[in-house]
């Protein structure tokens, strides 16, 4: 599948840096397009400590989507924009203390908890059967983090950013041909640093034919920081309309004007420093053939440390996140029970190793990890083709059947197993509270 990154808040930076720097038409232009593309959240982070506000100076975290919202698609399958699914997620930490921008990209068939169906799936179906909401609500589930604020972004909207912005400047590492915006016809990138189209910047963040869907997605992280310091020049400026027409059209976020202007000050008079990764994790096969990803339980407890201590959180525990929590019943589509979800808790010998606090892990702080550690992870790419047992091709389901409730029992239930038999410790004495 080839699609491709999300665009990032960067335009609504843009749109802060204009409506801080002018006054008067700029400055009611940017706040009519930024409040028309505001859709806030309904309630705020449960994994925030009493409901607190969060200020937008302080350290915060953004969750970026990526949708590809095809209108011919949406026609066909009647889709609304809540019920794509989403081909790229990053959480962004902004540690302002540090000057930093910490991103994880979420490999988008990593297994979390889909809370709203009480089952395991691919966290890319999250926005599909939930909306933001879904979204917002599995990425804390996995990551124990809260989201703070959400930006997400039609693929489309990519290319006419990037003309806007008069092309981007990013380093090809690989020659490319890839479809180009309508499937018409064909876009070749060179290999080499170069100022990008927005059809030459859509084909180097969707193609993942050369090395594999990690690759892309750390190249659509880079692409982000391209598209954030081309949107330092003035010249951005001068296309104000414009970008606020892309916005408006292509861009939900829940950043008030005032975020967006303290936020956009902030960005433009500093140096910001990024640092990214990956979700590490192995591939993992379904009783239906289907392949997922299941996240590594100690990269995510090293992850959600390091950003809980840069959002001035305390520190994590291992019944906090559902795939550790969970892990015996990590049987996709199946569902768990709303009991087990609330209540089941790991005790005694099955908390694991790395919650030790003494532990020093292997993967250092989540974010710079050593790179014989990175090297046990290399074969594990996440390769979509998969087949079932019996030799036929698996065929995902559409986001109308996953919508469609007469077809709970095809996705949710293991026909001739059960999942707790074949998930849950035998050690444990303590089954029959769960059944």
């Amino acid at each position: 599948m080839k699609k491709f990154l999300k665009i990032i808040f960067v335009i609504l930076l843009v749109l802060g840096i204009a409506g801080a720097a002018y006054g008067g038409y700029i400055y009611y232009t940017v706040n009519k397009g930024v409040n028309s593309s505001f859709s806030g959240l309904e309630d705020k982070s449960k994994l925030r400590e009493d409901g607190e506000e969060v200020d937008i100076e302080d350290s915060f975290t953004v969750l970026i989507l990526g949708i590809d919202e095809n209108e011919k698609r949406a026609k066909k399958e009647q889709l609304k924009r809540d019920e794509f699914r989403t081909d790229t997620m990053i959480l962004a930490t902004f540690d302002r203390e540090g000057n930093v921008i910490k991103m994880i990209n979420i490999p988008r068939d990593t297994l979390s908890l889909i809370s709203d169906e009480q089952a395991f799936d691919k966290i890319n179906h999250a926005h599909a059967l939930g909306g933001i909401e879904g979204a917002v609500d599995s990425v804390e589930n996995l990551l124990n983090v809260p989201v703070d604020f959400y930006i997400r972004v039609n693929f489309d909207s990519v290319v006419d950013i990037v003309n806007t912005l008069g092309g981007v400047e990013f380093d090809v590492p690989f020659d490319m041909e890839e479809p180009n915006q309508d499937d018409s016809g064909k876009i070749k990138v060179k290999k080499g640093k170069r100022m990008l189209t927005g059809e030459e910047a859509l084909a180097v963040v969707r193609s993942r034919r050369v090395d594999s869907d990690f690759g892309r997605g750390e190249r659509q992280m880079q692409m982000i920081q391209a598209i954030m310091n081309r949107s330092k020049s003035t010249g951005a400026i001068t296309k104000i309309d414009d970008l606020v027409d892309v916005v408006s059209k292509n861009v939900t976020h829940n950043f008030t004007m005032q975020d967006i202007t303290k936020l956009a000050k902030y960005f433009a008079s500093n140096d910001i420093d990024f640092e990214q990764t990956r979700v590490l994790g192995e591939d993992y096969i379904g009783y239906t053939g289907a392949y997922y990803y299941k996240p590594s339980e100690e990269h995510l407890f090293v992850l959600s440390r390091t950003l809980r201590e840069i959002l001035d959180l305390k520190a994590p525990d291992v019944n906090d996140f559902a795939n550790i929590r969970l892990s015996y019943w990590l049987n996709p589509t199946v569902l768990i029970g709303e009991d087990i979800i609330n209540n089941y808790k790991l005790e005694g010998e099955d908390i694991p190793f790395f919650a030790d606090p003494a532990y020093k892990s292997k993967y250092g702080d989540g974010f710079n990890i050593p790179k014989e550690q990175l090297e046990n992870y290399e074969d594990n790419e996440g390769d979509t083709d998969v087949s079932q047992p019996d030799g036929q091709d698996y065929t995902e389901p559409t986001e109308e059947e996953y919508l469609d409730e007469s077809n709970d029992d095809d996705y949710y239930y293991n026909p001739g197993t059960n999942p707790r038999d074949e998930y849950f410790p035998p050690e444990r004495d303590d089954r029959e509270n769960y059944e």
